[in-house]
C-alpha cells in the first residue's frame, strides 16, 4: 500500500477520537476485553505463526542481521510467552484513578493527586512482532489509545496480530479504533507521525538510525529506548562460579537483546583466576572478544578494543574485555561509556555493593545477578512498552504506572483565594 500522509492525519484523528472512551472504562471491561485478545491469539496461533516464518524467510533473503532475525523470529515457546504476558497484564492492579498522594489543608481544602491515561501514545519499532501485543496491551490497561508503527520485516506478523486485538476488544463491545496498525513501510511515515501533535507522547524502540529520525521530527515528548550498551563488573572478591554464570548467561542467553552485555570489566586480582580461564570458555562457545592491552597479554588471540568498540550495542555473540586496578577505574569506564541502560556487579563485599548501587547512574542497577533480568515480564510488569534510558517522566522498564500521568482533584466548601 502506497502511503499517503492524508490517510495518516486520517487514521491519528480517529484513534484520538476513539480512545477516548478508554480512560473511563471499568478494570473488568479492560479486562474482559484482553481475555478476548487472548482467546483471539490461540485460534490465529497458526496464521500467526505461519505469518511469522514468512517475515523471517524473506528477511534471511534480503539478508538482514542474525540479531534482526532472532528478534523477528515467533517461536513457539515465545508465542508461549507473549500470550502469558499478555494475561499477566490483564491480571495486574488497574493504575487509573489510583492516588498517588493526598492531603488536607489547615483551611479544610483537600487536594489529591490521582493517576491517568497519557492519552494517545504512539510507538515505533522494529522487528519484535510480540511487541504489539505487550505495547497495546499496555497502552489500552492503562486508558490510552495506541499507534502501532513496526517495522517492515515484520509485516505480515504484524497485520495478523493487529486483526486478533481489533476482534478482541469489538468482542467485548469496546470500540477498537483506539487501537491502530499503521500499515506503511515507508521511512518518512516515521518522520510523519513524529510531528503529528495529534500524539501525546511517542516510543522508539530501534536502532541508531530509527532513534536520530524520530529525535530529528519529533514535535511531542520522546521516551527513548535507546541503546544498551551495558557492563559487568567481576570484582576482586567475585565468586569465580557465580560470576562465570552470571557472565555467560548477559552474554550469551540472547546476545540480540538491549539487556545483554557488550563490555566485561574484570578487576586485576582476577586476571588469572576468573580473566584467564574465563576468554577460553569464551572461545569454546565462539564469542568474539575484543580486549585491553592486559586482556590481550593473557591472551594474544584476542582483538585490541578502542573507545569506538567500547561504544558498540554488537548485538551479537561479540564483546569487549578490560583488565581495571580499582573499583574506582570499574566506575569511571562504565561513566564514560554506558548508555544508561542497565549495569550489574559481582561481588562478595557488602560495601562496594552499596557503592555500585550507589555512583552507578543507569536505569537499572544489578548487584550478583545478569542484566538479562532487567525486563518488564521477570520484574512482575507482564510486559512491557520499552525500557526508557531518558531521564524524566520514566525511566527503567516501563509498565503500567509509566504508561499514566497524573492530575490533582480539589475539593472546596466555596474556598476563595481573595487576597
Amino acid at each position: 500500500m502506497s502511503y499517503d500522509r492524508s490517510a495518516l492525519s486520517s487514521i491519528l484523528a480517529r484513534t484520538r477520537e476513539a480512545c477516548r472512551s478508554y480512560a473511563v472504562l471499568t478494570s473488568k471491561k479492560k479486562n474482559e476485553a484482553l481475555a478476548n485478545v487472548a482467546r483471539q491469539l490461540q485460534e490465529m496461533r497458526p496464521l500467526i505463526l505461519e505469518a511469522n516464518r514468512a517475515d523471517t524467510e524473506a528477511a534471511l533473503k534480503a539478508g538482514l542481521s542474525p540479531a534482526m532475525c532472532d528478534r523477528l523470529l515467533l517461536t513457539e515457546n515465545r508465542f508461549e510467552s507473549m500470550l502469558k504476558g499478555l494475561l499477566e497484564v490483564s491480571n495486574l492492579p488497574d493504575p487509573v484513578g489510583t492516588a498517588v498522594s493526598r492531603w488536607e489543608n489547615p483551611d479544610g481544602l483537600i487536594i489529591e493527586k490521582i493517576r491517568v491515561p497519557i492519552g494517545l501514545v504512539g510507538v515505533v519499532y522494529e522487528a519484535r512482532p510480540n511487541v504489539t501485543i505487550e505495547v497495546a496491551s499496555l497502552c489500552f490497561k492503562a486508558g490510552n489509545g495506541a499507534v502501532l508503527k513496526g517495522g517492515k520485516e515484520a509485516m505480515r506478523s504484524n497485520e495478523v496480530l493487529f486483526r486478533a486485538i481489533w476482534e478482541g476488544l469489538a468482542q467485548a463491545n469496546v470500540n477498537p479504533e483506539g487501537v491502530a496498525f499503521l500499515p506503511w513501510s515507508d521511512r518518512k511515515v516515521v518522520a510523519d507521525l513524529v510531528s503529528d501533535t495529534t500524539l501525546d507522547v511517542v516510543i522508539p524502540r530501534g536502532g541508531q538510525s530509527l532513534m536520530e529520525t524520530v529525535v530529528a521530527h519529533a514535535r511531542v515528548p520522546v521516551l527513548r529506548h535507546d541503546q544498551g550498551i551495558c557492563h559487568v563488573y567481576v570484582s576482586a572478591s567475585a565468586p569465580f562460579l557465580m560470576a562465570r554464570d552470571i557472565v555467560l548467561d548477559a552474554k550469551t542467553n540472547r546476545p540480540s537483546t538491549c539487556n545483554s552485555m557488550e563490555t566485561l570489566l574484570v578487576h586485576e586480582a582476577q586476571a588469572e583466576t576468573f580473566a584467564r580461564p574465563f576468554l577460553h570458555l569464551l572461545r569454546e562457545r565462539g564469542v568474539t572478544v575484543y580486549g585491553c592491552p592486559r586482556t590481550r597479554q593473557i591472551d594474544s588471540s584476542v582483538a585490541p578494543a578502542t573507545p569506538e568498540s567500547y561504544r558498540m550495542e554488537y548485538l551479537a555473540l561479540t564483546m569487549n574485555m578490560r583488565i581495571v586496578s580499582t573499583f574506582d577505574e570499574a566506575l569511571d569506564h562504565i561513566a564514560r561509556y554506558s548508555s544508561g541502560h542497565t549495569e550489574a556487579i559481582v561481588t562478595s563485599d557488602v560495601e562496594e555493593s552499596e557503592r555500585f548501587f550507589r555512583e552507578v547512574d543507569s536505569s537499572c542497577v544489578m548487584v550478583n545477578a545478569s542484566t538479562r533480568l532487567h525486563d518488564g515480564g521477570v520484574f512482575g510488569l507482564g510486559a512491557e512498552v520499552g525500557i526508557s534510558t531518558t531521564r524524566v517522566h520514566a525511566r527503567g522498564t516501563m509498565g503500567l504506572p509509566e504508561l499514566t500521568t497524573t492530575k490533582y482533584m480539589v475539593r472546596g466548601h466555596g474556598h476563595l483565594r481573595g487576597q
